[in-house]
């Protein structure tokens, strides 16, 4: 049966078009329902409903992976995936109940860059520390950023954008869906390749972000493929550039900013399931287990990559290796620009 994700390609109203998120998750909950899934042999774990904690408004990029991952996990185990989104402080506020959360594998954060290798980078004060606290489960998906515009900003190009840069005399906004995000990182990021001075307008999350954008509150906004296709296919905000070595199959003649002369604007989030830590090993691994089963799945597979989201599983070793390595990299951007808070 093939997934249910296909958006509404007439020209929407504002609201028409915010609204075809959730309807468009609701179709691929209810199409996930029927479908096929690895079975998984009976045991005594899990044996109660798994709760997932993502750390940002409903909405976003972690949704688009989260909802189907928890209707096949259903499909699976027998038992419920619980989604909980706990926004707030640029998904710290989740993570934190995450942490706080009993070590028993029933507990889980829907985890990304933002609450584990770039807090801590940006907030010197935190309430845990990701590297000690969290044990890493498996890395579900990588996704990659793409600069948006507002239909009703004058950006019809990145050139006009850049244009402006050089000759305004008041810094350009951009939006992004929190401080420390990646859309926060990668709007630092080309700033400093830029020479430019932009201004940061945080948000609490991809779809209030989303909105504004749409509006033409704030003209310019990094996100990601999956979370403006609504609006996008609306006309109401159009792609610009993206932070990638090469084009998105989704957005084939959207340039890279390295054809735009930016070869190093590259932004992407990762998505990943960690637990507290604590959390027995056997009951980690039986857990990576069956997520493995869930991103070998056709339809998850093709619905990922509607999305523009690259598939990656594998080991919980290799999942803290790749989180080290990203940590590094945005290490370097946050000393350079000072991004520290506290």
């Amino acid at each position: 049966m093939k997934l249910a994700y296909t958006f509404i390609r007439r020209r929407l109203s504002r609201a028409a078009a915010i609204a075809a998120v959730p309807i468009a998750m609701a179709a691929v909950a209810a199409a996930l329902g029927s479908a096929a899934a690895p079975a998984v042999a009976a045991g005594a774990f899990p044996d109660r409903p798994i709760t997932v904690i993502v750390p940002y408004p409903a909405g976003g990029s972690l949704d688009t992976v989260g909802r189907p991952l928890a209707q096949l996990f259903e499909k699976a185990t027998g038992q419920s995936m619980i989604l909980e989104n706990v926004g707030g402080a640029g998904g710290l506020i989740g993570a934190n109940k995450v942490v706080k959360a009993p070590a028993d594998g029933n507990t889980l954060l829907l985890a990304s860059n933002g609450q584990v290798t770039i807090a801590p980078l940006i907030y010197k004060d935190m309430s845990y520390d990701p590297k000690t606290d969290l044990v890493p489960i498996v890395h579900l998906v990588d996704q990659t950023a793409v600069l948006y515009a507002s239909a009703k900003s004058p950006y019809k190009t990145f050139a006009d954008v850049a244009q402006a840069a050089r000759g305004g005399h008041e810094a350009l906004q951009f939006a992004s869906s929190g401080t420390g995000s990646i859309s926060h990182l990668a709007l630092e990021l080309l700033a400093q390749k830029m020479g430019a001075h932009f201004t940061h307008v945080p948000y609490r999350g991809a779809a209030p972000a989303l909105q504004d954008l749409a509006g033409g509150q704030v003209p310019l906004l990094f996100t990601f493929v999956g979370s403006a296709k609504p609006l996008t296919q609306s006309g109401m905000v159009r792609p610009l550039a993206v932070a990638a070595k090469q084009r998105l199959a989704s957005l084939p003649d959207v340039p890279t900013f390295a054809e735009l002369g930016y070869p190093d604007v590259q932004a992407s989030v990762w998505i990943g399931l960690m637990a507290p830590k604590g959390t027995p090993a056997d009951r980690v691994r039986k857990l990576a287990s069956i997520v493995d089963g869930v991103l070998a799945n056709a339809e998850f597979r093709k619905l990922m990559a509607d999305n523009n989201m690259e598939i990656k599983g594998g080991s919980a070793a290799a999942f803290e290796a790749m989180m080290a390595d990203d940590g590094q990299r945005w290490a370097n951007l946050a000393k350079s620009v000072n991004l520290a808070t506290n």
